[in-house]
C-alpha cells in the first residue's frame, strides 16, 4: 500500500464515532451473524450483488428491496451494517482497502464518502449512473461539495437532510413569545425558558458530534469553520460559551450527550429548542409531540445569515466489485424518481431528488418545511475533509476545553488554527 492510501486508511481507522448514524432509525443488525439475507434460491440464474446497509431491520425493508429487484432483475443479498460507529468504520474501512470484492455496494455517510473517494476505493459513477440529466435533478451545491473529486461523481445520495432548527411550541406558547427570528429573539426565548432542570437551549456537545453545532452557528454568524481568527467566528464560539457559562441557559452536561439523549430531552420537555436533522421526524412522530402545537421545524433564525447545512446517506460502489455491471443497475434505480420515493416510503426520509421535493404530489414528512429551507436559506454541505472524524474529534476537544473555561478563546483559536495546518486543510 503506497503512502497516501496508508494515510487514509489509518485516519479512518482512527474514527471515534460517526455523525449522521445516531439519527433514530438508522441502526442495523450486526453483521457479526455472517449471512447476508435476500441470498438466491434455486440457484437462480439472476444477475445478483451484495449491499451492506444500515437500514435492512426497518420494517419497509423487504418490500423496498422487492421494488429494486422488481425493476432491476438484480437479486440484492443484503449485509447488515454493524450498529457500532467504530466496528462500522473498520468494517467497510477494510473491505475496501483490501480489494475485498465480498461486498459490491455500501450504504455510508458524508463523512466515509468523502475519505473513501479521496483514497482511491470508489468507483465513479458520473459516466452510467450520475449523468448530467440525473445530476441536475440533485442540490448542484451538495453534489459539488460532498460526492464529486477531481471531476468524478462517486455516489447516489439516497435522501436529503437539512440540519434544521426545531422548537418547542408549548414552551414558546408558555413564555408569550413568537418564533425566534434572529439572535436577539433566540437568546430572549433560551433565557425565558431557563428553569430549574429545563434549558432554553439543548445540544449535542459531545466531541464527535458538536461539529454540526459549531458549524451551524459559524454560519450562523458568517464566520469560516477553518479559520478560527477570523473575527466572527470567534463570535460565534464565544456566543455558544456564553449560552453555558455567562446566560446558563444550555447545560454543560451535554458535553457527554450525542443525539440520542439530547433527542430525548427535548421529548420529556427539558429543551426549548435545538438544532436537528429533518431525519429525526420519525423519532418525534413515534413519540406522539411532533406537530405545529408540540416539536416543530421552524426557518432558521438569521444572525448575520441564515445558512443551514443538509446532509445525506450514499449508495456507493467498491471499486474491486467484481459485478460493477449489476451494482450500476440498481444504483441507477436508486438515483431515479421511482427509486427515490420508494426508498422515501421505506424509510420516512425526504428524497433528495429535488424534483420529487418539489412535486407537488410528494407528500412526505416535513416536506413543506424543507421546500421552505430550500426556498429561503443558503444550503450548504458541510465542511468534510478526507481526514474527517480525526479534525471533527480535534477541534470537538479544544471546543470542549473552552467551553468548559479550560483554556480561553484565545488559545482556542491558535490550537484549532495549528489543526487545521497540520492537517493541510487550509
Amino acid at each position: 500500500m503506497n503512502k497516501p492510501k496508508r494515510k487514509f486508511v489509518i485516519s479512518i481507522l482512527a474514527c471515534i464515532s460517526l455523525l449522521s448514524l445516531s439519527l433514530a432509525g438508522c441502526g442495523g443488525a450486526d453483521s457479526s451473524q455472517g449471512k447476508p439475507q435476500g441470498t438466491d434460491q434455486g440457484g437462480s440464474a439472476s444477475p445478483s450483488i451484495t449491499l451492506m446497509t444500515n437500514d435492512s431491520t426497518q420494517a419497509g425493508w423487504a418490500a423496498y428491496q422487492k421494488k429494486i429487484e422488481d425493476a432491476t432483475g438484480v437479486k440484492i443479498n443484503v449485509v447488515a451494517t454493524p450498529t457500532n460507529p467504530d466496528d462500522m468504520v473498520a468494517k467497510m474501512t477494510t473491505i475496501l482497502s483490501s480489494g475485498d470484492n465480498t461486498i459490491d455496494v455500501m450504504h455510508t455517510n458524508d463523512e466515509l464518502i468523502t475519505a473513501f473517494s479521496r483514497a482511491g476505493y470508489l468507483e465513479p459513477l458520473e459516466q452510467d449512473v450520475m449523468t448530467p440529466e440525473v445530476v441536475s435533478n440533485f442540490s448542484e451545491q451538495y453534489v459539488k461539495d460532498m460526492i464529486t473529486y477531481n471531476g468524478s461523481i462517486f455516489s447516489v445520495p439516497s435522501y436529503m437532510e437539512v440540519l434544521a432548527f426545531w422548537v418547542n411550541h408549548e414552551k414558546l406558547k408558555e413564555a408569550g413569545m413568537d418564533v425566534p427570528t434572529n439572535k436577539e429573539q433566540f437568546l430572549a426565548f433560551a433565557k425565558a425558558v431557563t428553569k430549574g432542570d429545563v434549558y432554553g437551549y439543548g445540544g449535542a456537545w459531545e466531541k464527535s458530534y458538536v461539529f454540526n453545532e459549531i458549524g451551524t452557528f459559524v454560519n450562523l454568524f458568517g464566520g469560516d469553520y477553518y479559520d478560527w481568527s477570523n473575527p466572527k467566528t470567534r463570535e460565534a464560539l464565544q456566543f455558544m460559551h456564553d449560552l453555558a457559562q455567562k446566560d446558563k441557559v444550555t447545560p454543560l452536561s451535554q458535553l457527554a450527550d450525542i443525539y440520542d439523549p439530547m433527542i430525548q430531552k427535548f421529548i420529556d420537555g427539558k429543551y426549548g429548542m435545538l438544532f436537528m436533522y429533518t431525519g429525526a421526524i420519525p423519532t418525534f412522530q413515534k413519540s406522539g409531540k411532533y406537530g405545529p402545537e408540540q416539536l416543530d421545524i421552524v426557518p432558521m433564525p438569521k444572525f448575520e445569515t441564515n445558512d443551514a447545512f443538509m446532509a445525506s446517506w450514499h449508495y456507493v460502489l467498491n471499486k474491486s466489485s467484481e459485478k460493477k455491471e449489476a451494482a450500476k443497475k440498481v444504483l441507477s434505480y436508486v438515483a431515479s424518481k421511482e427509486g427515490q420515493i420508494a426508498y422515501s416510503e421505506m424509510s420516512g426520509r425526504l428524497p433528495a431528488r429535488l424534483d420529487v421535493i418539489n412535486d407537488p404530489a410528494f407528500k412526505g414528512e416535513g416536506v413543506d418545511k424543507v421546500r421552505e429551507y430550500i426556498k429561503t436559506s443558503n444550503l450548504r454541505g458541510r465542511p468534510i475533509v478526507p481526514q474527517s472524524m480525526e479534525f471533527i474529534n480535534s477541534i470537538g476537544s479544544i471546543f470542549q476545553k473552552y467551553v468548559s473555561d479550560e483554556i480561553s478563546l484565545d488559545e482556542a483559536a491558535a490550537q484549532a488554527n495549528k489543526e487545521i495546518e497540520r492537517l493541510g486543510i487550509k
